[in-house]
């Protein structure tokens, strides 16, 4: 199998040779993080939401080095 080269544990993008399954991975984990977020946030900061996807989240997702578990919300 072919380890990730972004430091992803094997299972993360889960080392899928289809890209498009990769994606959904990727898109799946994010909601559910999201989803934890506003389950324990009954009225959410929606400017905080929005910093977090276009500055924080963006910027990790980019940043090759970085560790395989995302920033904070």
């Amino acid at each position: 199998m072919v380890q990730s080269r972004f430091k992803r544990p094997s299972g993360f993008e889960g080392n899928q040779t289809d890209p498009e399954e990769s994606y959904r991975a990727g898109y799946q984990h994010g909601t559910r993080v999201l989803l934890r977020y506003l389950e324990a946030n009954p009225k959410p900061d929606l400017d905080h939401i929005k910093k977090w996807v276009n500055a924080e989240l963006t910027g990790w997702r980019h940043d090759t080095s970085a560790e395989p578990v995302p920033p904070a919300l």
